[in-house]
């Protein structure tokens, strides 16, 4: 009886140790995982750091309106008597909903008799 009990007693510290062992080469795993993740993570922060500096440098005012001067030259400033105001576009009535509907319901119709 002794024997029986240190038997299931030897298996289940054998089983206890190899279930140990697993779970930190799993752990392990995650951690080198992990690590990986942060280095990505960090170099695609600098390369983003990279950009915004680039793009700061490229929005410039004085580099575009330069630039503007040089490819847009029949360009011009924008002055108020170009603006015009809301009242001054036309009124265009929008179709009512169910003549929307209906003609979609034809067409939809039409499509069915032609697919047969």
């Amino acid at each position: 009886m002794k024997s029986i009990f240190i038997s299931v007693w030897l298996l289940g510290a054998a089983i206890t140790g190899m279930g140990l062992y697993g779970i930190a080469y799993e752990v392990e795993q995650m951690e080198k995982e992990l690590a990986a993740l942060e280095r990505e993570i960090t170099e695609e922060r600098n390369k983003i750091h990279v950009l915004e500096a680039e793009w700061t440098y490229l929005a410039r005012p004085e580099r575009v309106e330069a630039l503007s001067r040089q490819f847009l030259p029949n360009m011009q400033v924008l002055t108020a008597e170009r603006i015009g105001a809301y009242d001054d576009i036309p009124y265009r009535p929008l179709p009512d909903i169910m003549d929307v509907l209906q003609s979609e319901k034809l067409a939809a119709a039409a499509g069915d008799q032609v697919t047969q």
